[in-house]
């Protein structure tokens, strides 16, 4: 992929990306395993590490995977924050980077952190974070079709909330994602996992049709309702169910 029509392809998408909350709408997101066996252990230290250096002072939200190959799987979630919040520095930083060290990181198989991704309202029909159970979707974009990528699922924002549609996503596009652009859709399910089974709630799929045509016309119909369409724009997609735990957490949850 040459670099200018990369820059060409994230400039045309700039527009799909305006925002309109305030500054703070950054995530830092680190995802890490237990050792077999290590799962409580790990529990338990880093609930007295979360008191000790987080309760009160910044927003960290603790998400468990319960399904496919990533599950047992822990997502630790920082924010709302905004660039500026990365320029203090934590006073007590070399404190809390021994204790991690100490406590934590010799319980875990494995550690990936540095994520930073950004809530896109333009892209989102929620802004409610998920506090009981959700569902994740991850999309690994071609970087030639972040564009055309992100009008689709913008158009899907926009008739979805025409047609009332009680399926709602937050979405999140990953910061200094590079050559490799990803966006995250995390679906609240309010009324638990059981909401995922056919006909818990009315099917929408015709009147979400009509939606569409109404809105965008016959052929931008035919070509987004092809089998293969949207797949074309991505390298890969996966997705799975997360709990939201409450006790792993600090008191403030995060919001857009």
């Amino acid at each position: 992929m040459r670099i200018p029509a990369l820059a060409g392809a994230l400039l045309a998408a700039s527009a799909l990306l305006a925002q309109t909350t305030p500054q703070k709408n950054l995530y830092g997101v680190a995802i890490v395993k237990p050792k077999e066996g290590q799962s409580l252990a790990f529990e338990s230290a880093w609930a007295a590490h979360l008191k000790k250096f987080h309760e009160g002072k910044s927003a960290r939200a603790v998400y468990e995977i319960v399904s496919g190959d990533h599950t047992g799987e822990l997502q630790l979630v920082e924010g709302p924050i905004g660039y500026a919040d990365m320029d203090v520095e934590m006073p007590n930083s070399k404190a809390h980077d021994m204790d991690f060290q100490s406590t934590i990181a010799s319980k875990l198989a494995w550690e990936k952190e540095g994520y930073t991704y950004r809530y896109i309202d333009s892209l989102s029909s929620t802004g409610d974070p998920i506090t009981d159970k959700g569902l994740q979707s991850i999309y690994h974009i071609k970087p030639d079709k972040l564009q055309a990528f992100l009008k689709e699922t913008r158009r899907s924002v926009m008739v979805n909330q025409k047609i009332n549609s009680p399926s709602q996503s937050a979405a999140y596009l990953l910061v200094f994602a590079g050559s490799e652009p990803q966006l995250v859709l995390r679906r609240p399910l309010k009324n638990g996992f059981k909401e995922l089974d056919p006909g818990f709630f009315p099917s929408m799929t015709e009147t979400f049709k009509k939606a569409y045509i109404e809105a965008y016309g016959q052929a931008d119909w035919d070509r987004r309702s092809a089998p293969e369409y949207l797949y074309t724009m991505v390298n890969s997609y996966e997705q799975f169910l997360v709990k939201f735990r409450k006790d792993l957490s600090t008191a403030v949850t995060p919001t857009k």
